[in-house]
């Protein structure tokens, strides 16, 4: 099972490294969103609220702050989705050759497990550069766990449309979500806004960037958040590529 696992997510990363607006996505996206970002915001600082706690924070150090976990679950659900596409047109064929159902799902999980680990990596080295969060260890989960909930999110969003589209609502998802509802600098949000993915991966990245503690009961949620998503990603996995009709 391992041989056949490696070989599946070898050939997905392939794959990937053939797509060459996946390739340009990661290699500018991070600079732009969060570099350029750090340091074309007025030298000033605004009151926000994180925890219940009212701060007074430079405006580049939220910027960086919030463009990080942005920037990473922006970039793996695309990455997501771009798993999903290929799974329907390679899977047929890997089936055919013998992998199993099991197979085909680890190797999937374990490319879209790389690829958030791979777009945090860049995201994380570029903001690091410019702002040292308060809790860094708790800022780099904050930022992974954005990562892997929105590629499952961007695996989910691969089922009903195409790639072009897909690639569209991954761009704009993530952003609507978390700088207009997540925002800390927003006095009000409505309830609903806690079903969304940038809900607790947000405050959670927030909390370790700016206090000494790290909100545990957050990223409970986060991580809560993921597994259910994960779960969701699965099923539909499963029915759209149809493995699990194997003769």
């Amino acid at each position: 099972m391992r041989s056949r696992v490696t070989t599946a997510v070898t050939m997905g990363l392939r794959e990937f490294r053939r797509t060459p607006v996946l390739l340009g996505l990661l290699a500018v996206l991070p600079v732009y969103y969060i570099g350029a970002f750090m340091y074309i915001v007025p030298d000033t600082s605004l009151p926000v609220t994180i925890d219940g706690e009212s701060l007074r924070v430079p405006l580049a150090d939220l910027i960086a702050a919030l463009m990080t976990p942005l920037t990473a679950g922006l970039l793996a659900g695309i990455v997501g989705l771009f798993v999903m596409q290929s799974s329907k047109e390679a899977d047929g064929r890997l089936r055919l050759a013998g992998f199993r159902s099991r197979e085909l799902i680890v190797s999937r999980v374990s490319l879209l497990a790389a690829g958030g680990l791979l777009v945090s990596g860049v995201s994380l080295g570029v903001v690091l550069l410019g702002f040292t969060p308060a809790s860094i260890p708790g800022f780099i989960a904050g930022t992974v766990l954005a990562a892997l909930t929105y590629g499952v999110f961007g695996v989910i969003v691969g089922v009903s449309v195409d790639r072009l589209s897909g690639v569209y609502v991954m761009l704009f998802a993530p952003t609507v979500d978390v700088l207009l509802f997540q925002n800390p600098m927003a006095t009000e949000s409505p309830r609903w806004v806690t079903l969304l993915p940038g809900y607790f991966v947000t405050r959670a990245t927030m909390d370790a960037a700016f206090t000494t503690g790290v909100d545990g009961i957050q990223f409970l949620g986060a991580v809560g958040y993921f597994a259910v998503l994960l779960l969701v990603g699965i099923v539909v996995f499963y029915r759209v590529t149809d493995v699990t009709q194997e003769k």
